[in-house]
Parts: structure tokens; sequence; C-alpha cells
């Protein structure tokens, strides 16, 4: 029996198989699922490896794959997060196929690892043994990276394409987007990109639009102050948050103030300087602390404002998330009030997914954030932007 799915597409229950017979199993799965004298043509343009994190089972992604599959034929090899017992590693296979007229195409092979005890230790050899030869290796590392993890490090320098989803950190989100700036310069051959990078598209898309309007720009080099806004909700970090402040001081080309960065609980405070075209050096104080909010997802941005000196700023740029999915916009200056709000389209990870393996790219303004919370984390006061 197979359960259908969105766009047609048909995905067989999984069965267990036995880990040296992968490949012969998956061509008799293929054969098995041919229906009469209907051929079944098989489509792939990648390996696409996704490391889940822990509590995360590889059965619950299949709307993920699903929505991958059906714009990117891949072979897909999900692994579970280790667990502790005998060495064994559970192995289950699946297909997604759909029918077009006459024929049945197969879109998507999945294999899935469930590894136990010492046997985890064998995973790279299983893994780069049953990639696709000769097609783009994309490696999808869902959790907290284990960047001296035996099986990261030995799929990093054969991949193509490595996505993170700084959301999944359980580590301190800067700490670990300082070590992938640093991957990035080990490996440039690779692209890099993180899921959480797109999610804040919406808001970094908003802040920009404060400054279309050009009797706004002045106030640009009089910014001093900055507060970002996220929710925790369940294991909730600040990654969103500080991606965020990355993207504006790397934007804007401000510098880090060397030992300003500061962690006290969930909040974060750093200081910047900045020389305008017209205006002499200043400083800005950048605040990163919790707001909830119900309908938020953990990690989720809620606001952010930018405001000019003073105890009443000439100048207050603000948006806030509101409940129902939408953004409360303010903008007060001297010759501009604006006051509305606007539909907050935070991309789904199926799609922010298929985008980067669409069309692989180095994001210039990503690795330019990175490079501020390189300067940033470490303290450094060089403009690395």
């Amino acid at each position: 029996m197979s359960f259908a799915l969105a766009s047609e597409i048909v995905h067989t229950p999984p069965q267990t198989v036995n880990l040296r017979r992968i490949e012969r199993e998956l061509t008799a799965l293929r054969q098995n699922n041919m229906a009469g004298d209907i051929p079944m043509l098989r489509a792939c343009t990648l390996t696409l490896v996704v490391f889940c994190g822990l509590g995360q089972d590889p059965a619950n992604l299949e709307t993920l794959l699903t929505q991958i599959v059906s714009s990117n034929p891949a072979r897909v090899i999900l692994i579970a997060a280790p667990k502790p017992g005998e060495p064994w590693i559970e192995t289950r296979i699946s297909c997604y196929h759909v029918e077009q007229g006459a024929t049945r195409r197969q879109v998507g092979e999945e294999i899935d690892f469930y590894p136990r005890g010492a046997q985890y230790d064998s995973m790279p050899s299983a893994v780069l043994g049953l990639r696709v030869s000769g097609l783009p290796f994309a490696l999808y590392w869902r959790g907290q990276p284990d960047l001296d993890d035996r099986l990261f490090r030995a799929l990093v320098g054969e991949a193509d394409q490595i996505l993170f989803d700084s959301a999944h950190f359980t580590a301190r989100a800067e700490r670990v987007n300082n070590t992938i700036a640093r991957l990035r310069l080990d490996y440039p051959q690779v692209s890099f990109g993180d899921i959480n990078w797109q999610r804040i598209r919406p808001w970094r898309e908003m802040v920009a639009q404060f400054f279309d309007d050009p009797g706004s720009m002045t106030f640009l080099d009089r910014i001093t102050r900055v507060q970002i806004e996220f929710s925790t909700g369940l294991n909730g970090n600040q990654s969103a948050a500080i991606l965020m402040m990355a993207w504006l001081a790397s934007s804007l080309g401000w510098r880090v103030a060397p030992g300003s960065y500061e962690r006290d609980g969930m909040t974060r405070r750093a200081r910047f300087i900045s020389r305008g075209y017209a205006s002499a050096e200043r400083e800005i104080e950048v605040a990163i602390h919790v707001r909830e909010q119900n309908d938020c997802a953990p990690g989720e941005l809620t606001g952010i404002r930018l405001a000019t000196p003073g105890e009443a700023p000439d100048a207050i740029f603000q948006v806030k998330r509101i409940e129902g999915g939408l953004a409360d916009i303010q903008e007060l200056s001297p010759n501009r009030y604006v006051k509305r709000s606007a539909a907050l389209r935070v991309p789904h990870e199926s799609s922010v997914l298929v985008a980067e393996l669409d069309a692989p790219r180095r994001d210039r303004n990503y690795h330019r954030a990175l490079e501020a919370l390189d300067s940033l984390v470490s303290g450094s006061n060089r403009l690395a932007f």
C-alpha cells in the first residue's frame, strides 16, 4: 500500500533492509512499483543528506521531502541522531513516484539510518558509498552542528553545498555562526547557507523600505540605538535576532567596538562605531531581548526598532509583530509619520530548501553578516564587511 501526498506524489511505506543490500533492494522496490507494463522511469538530480537533530525522527519529514523531490528529484539519505546502546544501524528504504500519462516516474529514493552505539563511526563510509556518482552532493545539517563530529568532518570536504538551520542550534548561536564563517574560509568551493537567514528576509526588506524615501536617508547616519526582539517559545534561540544585527552592521558599514559584546541570559548587547559621510564618528548601541508572542515559532523575530539620539528621538523606525501573522509598521520623523499593517510572510522551510537547491549561490549579504559576527565574537576592531 502507498500513500498519496501533495503534487500527486506517492510515497511507498518504508521497509527495513540489510545495510549491505540497499542498492539491490532499491532496485527491487522500483520494479515492484511498476504498474503492469507501465515502465518506471528514474529521475535524479542530486544526493541530499539530511542529518536530524536530537528528538527529530526521519519518519516525520515526509511532507518536507515531498516538496523537495517534486522539483529536485533526489536520493535523500536521512540520518537520525545517534543513540546509545549495542552497536547497530537500522536501515529503511522507500521511494517517491508520480504518474505522468502512460509512464510512472520515480522522483525520490529515501534511505533512513538509525545508528546506535559505536556503529555510528561507520556512517561516513556508508553515506559516501551511497551518493549518486556525478551529481551534486548537498548536506542539510538540520540540528546542532558538531564540527568535531566524525561524520560532519567526512562530509564537509565532499559536499558541493551545505545548509544549516540555526533555529535548531542549542549552543550559543553567535558562536556557531562564527564557526560557519571560518568553515567558509576553509572550504571556499562549498556553497554555505542558513534556512534562518531566509526566514528573516521579510524583516530585512521592511527595514530597507524605511529608507526608500530619499527624505529618510539622512537618518541612516544618525541611528544610535537598535532594539531587536524575539520569542523564545519552546527551545527558541537568538539566532534570527543575531543574524538581523549582523546584517544591519555589515550593510551599514558599522565596525565593532572592541570588547563590547555582552551576554546576560537570553539578552545580548553590543556596540558598534560608524562615521557617516557628513557626520562625526558615533556609537550605536544594539540590544537583543525577549518579547513573547502567542502565535510565534521558537526563535522567531517579534520586533525591531531603530532610533536616533535623545530621550525624544528625531526619528523612529519600528516593526512589531502582532498576532495573526501581521506586522505593525511605524515611521516617525520631523517630516513624516506613517503607521500601517502588512502581512508578514515568513517563508517555510520547504520553500527555502527548494530555492537553495534550485540555485546554489553564495549570498554575499549572508557572508558579510557572518564576517560581522566573526568580528563581534573575536572582539576585533577591524572592519570586516
